[in-house]
């Protein structure tokens, strides 16, 4: 579910990122009425996107040597990708099988896990609060979920930005004993509150030069919004974000299975080890930091809402893209703002999850988006990103240059 955690001292364009994991859009439009950003009823159907055509051959070529080195190199059964360049070019396809046991063709509509790009909506939801008078930036943790270390100075903008200092959760041999061994055991919020409660800081909240990824951040924002609205952090995003936007294909689920039609998520095993499928989980584990579904249409129309602010007045907006340097190694530039990611102009996130890699980013000022999905990896694992990286080096290798 982790995003960002691990990251070697060596250049990721062109190499294995393997070591910078996750745990870590096209309209199906709702319409009807609108509301002013963060007013939170009724619908705010996305814009048209107009597809375009498709690239050149030679681009195109590119692309698909890309995706194919990438799940060769990973072992991965299947994958989707979406690009979509205005004025340039589009590709969209599946490639490989959704399914190993029966050779189903992976789909463009799949359904699958989109990890720690869940943070991307939590962030979102906690920012509509804020617009909403609600909630305010600098709001203690201690008001809302007493007892976490730190918890009297750590503000809710740190625990979006990532310099809170918490304990990770995913860290911990309680999780791991769990998870790992069984994806459908129950791991309440109130057993990783009590880890959180349990564990010594990283480092003191705000420390200058100081930043982690954890997602403990995001599960104490779930409970922070779940404070403040009086429902479930999941009904809230459900309600005020996917379906205000008429998301297609996405969704906060509730139970361990995914919605169909959906690709089988297969998990990275040591070598020699038998594949092992683990589609099936329980969404609390991961929660409010990495529970949620979509397809590759559902996240392209996300990565444009997203980049443009849709559902934020524009200081909240500026506030999400707001970006703490990371400190992680050139020749990326890698900042962390409110739930989002941002890597050499794309802003976007990626995740991983036991069973499905994803990564999701566009580049704002040309409206350039790149969605990737496959359906093999680890907790912390997995191929989406480097696909996304290597595509965008190849459409702007000017942006990735040393």
């Amino acid at each position: 579910m982790s995003a960002l955690r691990r990251r070697r001292q060596e250049g990721l364009v062109g190499r294995s990122c393997r070591s910078f994991a996750v745990l870590v859009a096209l309209l199906a439009l709702v319409g009807a009425c609108t509301t002013s950003p963060g007013g939170g009823s009724g619908l705010v159907p996305l814009e048209p996107v107009d597809a375009g055509s498709p690239f050149a051959p030679a681009t195109a070529a590119e692309i698909e040597r890309i995706v194919h080195d990438q799940m060769r190199a990973g072992a991965v059964p299947g994958m989707a990708v979406g690009v979509w360049v205005p004025g340039r070019g589009r590709l969209v396809q599946g490639y490989g099988v959704s399914d190993v046991a029966t050779g189903s063709a992976f789909a463009l509509a799949d359904h699958v896990r989109i990890a720690s790009i869940t943070k991307t909506f939590t962030a979102t939801a906690t920012l509509m609060l804020v617009d909403q008078g609600k909630l305010a930036l600098d709001d203690r943790l201690q008001s809302f979920v007493p007892g976490i270390p730190n918890g009297r100075d750590i503000t809710v903008r740190q625990l979006l930005n990532m310099t809170a200092g918490v304990y990770d959760y995913t860290q911990s041999p309680e999780f791991k004993a769990s998870f790992d061994v069984d994806p459908l055991a129950p791991f309440p919020v109130d057993q990783i509150l009590a880890i959180l409660r349990s564990r010594p800081a990283a480092f003191t909240p705000g420390q200058p030069g100081a930043w982690q990824y954890s997602d403990s951040n995001y599960i104490l924002l779930g409970q922070i919004i779940e404070n403040v609205t009086g429902e479930p952090a999941g009904t809230f995003i459900q309600r005020e974000i996917v379906d205000a936007l008429g998301l297609p294909g996405t969704s906060y689920p509730t139970s361990p299975e995914i919605p169909p039609p959906a690709s089988r998520g297969y998990m990275i095993v040591p070598p020699g080890a038998p594949e092992r499928d683990v589609t099936a989980l329980d969404p609390a584990v991961a929660g409010t930091a990495g529970a949620m579904i979509s397809t590759v249409e559902g996240l392209r129309a996300w990565a444009g809402a997203l980049a443009a602010g849709t559902l934020l007045s524009p200081a909240a907006h500026a506030e999400q893209t707001a970006f703490v340097n990371t400190r992680l190694s050139p020749p990326l530039q890698i900042g962390y703002g409110a739930g989002v990611i941002g890597i050499n102009g794309f802003v976007g996130h990626n995740g991983a999850i036991y069973g499905f890699s994803t990564a999701m980013f566009q580049l704002p000022e040309t409206g350039a988006t790149i969605v990737v999905v496959a359906n093999k990896a680890s907790n912390v694992d997995g191929v989406g990103l480097e696909t996304f990286l290597q595509i965008a080096k190849l459409l702007y290798p000017e942006r990735f240059s040393a």
